[in-house]
């Protein structure tokens, strides 16, 4: 079968940044995504946002300084097969595929819970089931969007994007100015926080969490005009605007909901539109609303990419099936990648939610996708140290230091979110363990039945990849 082979310098520097911010998805996390930190932080979640920058940068150190030197739409499957090897860099790469696979379905089943609750503003009230057709209609953009190419994809990331951010800002700006005398710089200290400073630390992980989405950028390698340049700047812009536009936000919504009264917002379903609406009005929040739909849309459109890429990888390298690689000599995108993960999305939509019902099945698969994200940092940061020690230009800061306090964190992260383990959390935790585990399992038995293949599945990072930069 010929499998062809992805685009050249289809993706300027602006749609490589548009991936990174659209997987952040700014409109839609900002209004719902901020009460997973606040139910932690508290009044003190300006501060945790502010403080989890740290974290994140230490996070994207790891794809940042591979970058300098390695390209591929593979992103940290390539990296890391070049620091440790196929089998470190197979398990690195299935656990990031699981880890946007779990999120794509989970977006799904979260638009089937805002429509109604959007429509529910206005009095009308849709049947309890209706979040199941409502999830399945959602992946029919996402879709169109993927399989008419990546130009026409990220398009709509950089219009899309940025009406989100001048949104944010312009309704952070009201909040603030309205709120007169209840702000406060308060909010910039710990002493709000659920359980004094271990639950500020709690919170601080879990903001870093939601700002780090701008990784999704390193799967264009093979898209991207001068990925050597192009993707480390868009990496680097993308975290500080995602950044800078979690701590307006969430000081704004802190003080407009109040910071004494923090864990009703934390309990609270969307939020953000409440703090809207009572700042705003329903105009407002009804639009806001609506564009926020459109945000998780942006979200799965660059989850996909990273997915379908990773795909098309796995099937160039015989790892998974060869058709898997297919590029549509058209539009230049991996159709049969897409159109695979896309039925897995739906596939995962209907069991899940059908089993835990969309408000659980969501918070299942952002579990499964915690664990997977996880995982795959683990790996990338012991990869990133092998792989300048290999190149013989170690530096011990930036190859040393920062990746083991990454891994150090990601291990207080894991343990605050999955100790003690409950059901069905560790369900969705074993399932992105066993992804990894089988992954390396697949390597290690080829490699032990078919010496051949193994060594083409060596040979083929050479095709997926280039090695360069600074």
């Amino acid at each position: 079968m010929s499998t062809g082979t992805l685009r050249k310098n289809s993706a300027s520097f602006w749609h490589v940044l548009a991936q990174g911010l659209m997987a952040n998805g700014p409109l839609g996390s900002a209004t719902t995504a901020l009460t997973a930190a606040a139910a932690f932080g508290l009044g003190s979640l300006p501060l945790a946002y502010l403080a989890g920058i740290v974290i994140v940068f230490l996070w994207i150190n790891t794809p940042y300084q591979f970058s300098l030197r390695l390209s591929s739409a593979s992103g940290m499957y390539y990296f890391v097969a070049k620091g440790v090897g196929t089998e470190a860099g197979y398990m690195a790469g299935i656990s990031y595929a699981l880890y946007y696979l779990f999120l794509i379905p989970a977006n799904s089943l979260f638009f089937g819970i805002l429509v109604p609750f959007l429509l529910g503003l206005f009095g009308v009230a849709l049947p309890s089931w209706f979040w199941l057709p409502l999830a399945i209609v959602f992946l029919i953009p996402v879709y169109l969007l993927n399989i008419k190419g990546i130009k026409l994809s990220l398009n709509y990331g950089i219009v899309t994007v940025l009406i989100e951010l001048v949104i944010l800002l312009v309704v952070s700006v009201v909040i603030i100015s309205r709120a007169g005398d209840h702000n406060t710089l308060s909010v910039f200290t710990p002493h709000f926080a659920s359980g004094g400073l271990s639950g500020f630390g709690i919170a601080m992980l879990v903001a870093a969490f939601g700002m780090s989405g701008s990784t999704a950028v390193v799967y264009l390698g093979e898209e991207a005009e001068a990925p050597a340049k192009t993707i480390k700047r868009a990496l680097i812009i993308g975290t500080a605007i995602v950044a800078a536009m979690y701590i307006l936000v969430s000081y704004a919504f802190t003080i407009g909901w109040g910071p004494l009264h923090m864990g009703a917002f934390a309990a609270a379903n969307i939020p953000g539109l409440i703090v809207i609406h009572n700042y705003l009005g329903l105009g407002p929040e009804v639009v806001i609303g609506l564009l926020a739909l459109n945000s998780v849309i942006g979200i799965n459109v660059a989850s996909t990419i990273v997915v379908s890429r990773l795909l098309y990888s796995f099937g160039k390298a015989g790892l998974m099936p060869q058709a898997l690689a297919k590029v549509d000599a058209k539009s230049g995108t991996p159709v049969n990648a897409i159109l695979v993960l896309t039925l897995a999305s739906l596939l995962l939509i209907v069991v899940v939610g059908l089993w835990q019902g969309p408000g659980a099945g969501f918070i299942f698969l952002l579990l499964g996708a915690t664990m997977a994200e996880f995982i795959a940092h683990l790996i990338g940061n012991a990869g990133l140290m092998s792989f300048y020690k290999k190149l013989g230009k170690f530096g011990f800061v930036r190859h040393g230091l920062l990746p083991t306090l990454s891994i150090l964190t990601i291990l207080v992260g894991l343990w605050t979110t999955f100790v003690p383990p409950a059901f069905p959390v560790w369900i969705a935790a074993v399932i992105s363990i066993l992804g990894a585990v089988i992954g390396l399992w697949q390597v290690r038995s080829i490699r032990a039945r078919n010496a051949q293949r193994a060594a083409s599945i060596d040979a083929s990072l050479a095709t997926i990849g280039q090695d360069g930069g600074a």
